[in-house]
């Protein structure tokens, strides 16, 4: 038996008032499947019906009991002595309320959901482009690296990349004795604090006043060699899709390109970015594998890298002979010329 049936029919006694205003009437209150009905107890004339899951007791505790037809209502209000017949509106109206339970579980399905949504933003831009470093080959990882290098210079303010023909020559040089022809090296002027970056493709920008300072091909090769292992230690395409973003890099697995402008300012960004520096040790077996000493390139270290050109000159004595040098003078000179007009 339900509540409703333990109390189908139930009639009592109470005191009902239409409005504040109004006088209190005595009323014969009976209990329907899911309404009250008030009836005039002389008359029998009926004042009144009331929806039993809206009503609410308005004074909780305190007898006599006060009731009204909702939450809100100002008006209508009904006034019970009869134990019984309260006892059966409290049951009544809890079994035909809304059940508590369900609201907070409506409740916690919509914050769960707002939930995996935050996290899939989170996450899921991270996973895509993870995927698609995997996935890109090396003649797309080649374009997209010039083509955020390209984006540099669509501007006017002075960034160009130095194209002297013989300095050129000589750069190419250097790079296929330090990196191998596998590498592009570009020297970049107009770009104030560049010292040196890398972009997807292996391809790598030198700052033209890194080149004017330094002193000899050595020092600009441990540049390069611990700009090459910083390359090995961070993917530059996972840096570059962050930046396009989750929907550019949606298309790229999807059309084979990235969507026109997605790496505009990427470049400028990036050759912002102070240099990282590398490890003595791992540096040190590179310059070695080139039978070059490390002293040059440790003269060159700004003030604040004293503990990694410390590092580098404790290791010199143990070394094998050293090979020829990188560049002759004349070689070098033409390189720091690279930029001329």
């Amino acid at each position: 038996m339900t509540a409703l049936d333990k109390y189908t029919r139930l009639e009592g006694s109470g005191i009902w008032r239409a409005a504040p205003e109004e006088q209190r009437r005595d009323v014969v209150v009976s209990l329907g499947n899911a309404s009250l009905v008030i009836a005039d107890a002389r008359s029998e004339i009926v004042l009144s019906h009331w929806s039993l899951p809206a009503v609410q007791r308005m004074n909780r505790g305190n007898n006599p009991a006060i009731f009204a037809p909702a939450e809100d209502h100002d008006g209508e209000t009904l006034e019970l002595d009869d134990a019984t017949l309260i006892e059966a509106l409290e049951t009544i109206r809890a079994a035909l309320a809304p059940r508590q339970p369900l609201r907070w579980l409506r409740m916690a399905l919509v914050a769960a959901t707002v939930l995996l949504f935050a996290i899939g933003a989170y996450w899921l831009p991270g996973v895509v482009v993870s995927r698609t470093t995997q996935i890109v080959p090396p003649a797309m990882r080649a374009q997209i690296g010039r083509t955020a290098l390209d984006s540099l210079f669509l501007g006017a303010s002075g960034e160009r990349i130095c194209a002297d023909p013989e300095g050129r020559q000589v750069l190419a040089t250097l790079r296929n004795r330090v990196l191998g022809a596998g590498w592009q090296v570009s020297v970049v002027g107009g770009v104030p604090g560049l010292e040196v970056a890398h972009l997807p493709g292996q391809i790598m920008v030198l700052g033209a006043d890194l080149l004017e300072r330094l002193d000899s091909a050595e020092a600009l090769a441990g540049w390069m060699l611990g700009e090459a292992l910083a390359l090995q230690a961070h993917d530059p395409l996972s840096e570059a899709l962050h930046y396009a973003g989750l929907r550019a890099t949606l298309g790229l697995m999807t059309t084979g390109a990235l969507p026109e402008g997605s790496l505009a300012g990427y470049a400028a960004q990036l050759f912002a970015q102070p240099v990282v520096f590398p490890q003595a040790e791992a540096l040190g077996l590179r310059l070695d594998a080139l039978g070059q000493a490390p002293t040059a390139y440790a003269l060159s270290l700004p003030e604040a890298q004293a503990g990694l050109a410390q590092a580098l000159a404790d290791r010199i004595g143990s070394r094998a002979t050293r090979a020829p040098r990188l560049l002759s003078d004349g070689e070098w000179l033409t390189l720091q010329q690279i930029c001329a007009d």
